[in-house]
């Protein structure tokens, strides 16, 4: 794919400004990142995982003209992310025993050469894993990154230490780029050998990652099997996306809140702003398939942002949030509820049983 064919991606960076940590919304094309790199002298660069092909623009709420990640087509390599706060080598050992799981998902499941899965290390806590999507056969799709979450969330029912990350498949999703310098630590994010990954130490790593360096990217083999199973997450999501166009953006009228949005209303988001986002996002989603108008939800979710949200989300993020959701009738279900939340009690869920959508009104009449 060429500049030609209006291929974009963000870039991103780590600021030094007291109060702007981070700046995105950089959208160039993958030749111009290099440049984006030597700007910030290699310190503490992203760049988007997916590529937008032919993207959809629009304006934020400041007025600045972004691509629409959600509405554009996209296309990038399929990876996974471990992360564990590493203390100690035995921490590390954690983070090594799901990749090794996750390897043998790959080649033995899917079929993949062990050669086609490329090992980083992110520079400070983290390994990504990384496949050519050449070699599952992939195509550009709208959802190519729920696709990928799909395949890591089978992929981490292996994994017993729970160090996948299930949080980096949102449609904008940043990566370090490699060989750039990880602020927090002063070290390299730098490819490993399958090797290096399977005998060396953390402390070994470490050691490596005091400079850059370059291992050539594999050539591409194919494998039917991988494309075979990737194919049907693919059309799972042809098919949701088609189902959206339809969708007039109301679900089963409820009385009572079901407990999982329950829990969303009084749990306090503290961790990553992908999750606080990804919660606002989802619980406007259910304030939208209520038939709640915008600006009710919108006065909702500020609300929510200043008490649910450390640090608390400001009125024109949660504007944007809003906004996008109401224009984008997007759909959100029951699992993405769950993972936010940490709730389902489905025998008492209004979704499932008629006989707990009744109001506190109508449960004292009776």
């Amino acid at each position: 794919m060429g500049e030609q064919e209006n291929i974009f991606v963000e870039c991103g960076a780590d600021l030094n400004h007291f109060k702007y940590k981070f700046r995105r919304k950089q959208f160039m094309w993958p030749s111009q990142t290099e440049l984006f790199r030597q700007h910030y002298n290699n310190i503490g660069v992203y760049q988007t995982v997916m590529h937008y092909i032919d993207p959809v623009w629009m304006q934020d709420d400041k007025g600045k003209v972004v691509i629409d990640a959600a509405k554009s087509l996209k296309f990038g390599n399929f990876y996974l992310d471990f992360d564990y706060p590493i203390t100690s080598d035995e921490d590390y050992q954690k983070i090594k025993a799901d990749v090794l799981k996750a390897i043998r998902y790959l080649t033995i499941i899917l079929s993949i050469d062990i050669s086609q899965i490329q090992f980083f290390f992110s520079g400070n806590k983290g390994i990504h894993l990384v496949v050519d999507a050449a070699v599952m056969g992939l195509k550009p799709h709208q959802a190519l990154n729920e696709v990928y979450r799909d395949i890591a969330k089978d992929i981490a029912k292996f994994c017993e230490n729970e160090t996948i990350d299930l949080r980096v498949y949102d449609n904008k999703r940043m990566f370090r780029m490699p060989n750039s310098v990880n602020k927090k630590s002063g070290l390299y994010k730098v490819p490993l050998t399958v090797k290096e990954f399977k005998e060396c130490k953390y402390q070994d790593i470490l050691e490596i990652a005091k400079s850059p360096r370059e291992i050539k990217a594999p050539t591409v083999i194919f494998s039917p099997k991988a494309k075979q199973a990737f194919e049907k997450y693919v059309d799972s999501w042809t098919e949701r996306l088609e189902n959206v166009e339809k969708f007039d953006g109301k679900i089963k009228e409820l009385k009572v809140l079901p407990p999982c949005i329950k829990r969303m209303q009084e749990k306090v988001f503290k961790e990553t702003i992908d999750e606080r986002n990804n919660s606002a996002t989802a619980l406007t989603n259910f304030y939208f398939q209520q038939g709640m108008e915008k600006e009710e939800a919108l006065h909702r979710m500020t609300i929510w942002g200043e008490e649910n949200c450390v640090p608390s989300l400001k009125r024109n993020e949660i504007e944007v949030v809003v906004n996008s959701v109401y224009r984008g009738h997007y759909r959100y279900g029951c699992q993405t509820f769950k993972e936010l939340s940490g709730v389902c009690e489905r025998e008492i869920c209004p979704l499932f049983n008629d006989a707990f959508n009744v109001s506190e009104g109508e449960q004292n009449a009776e």
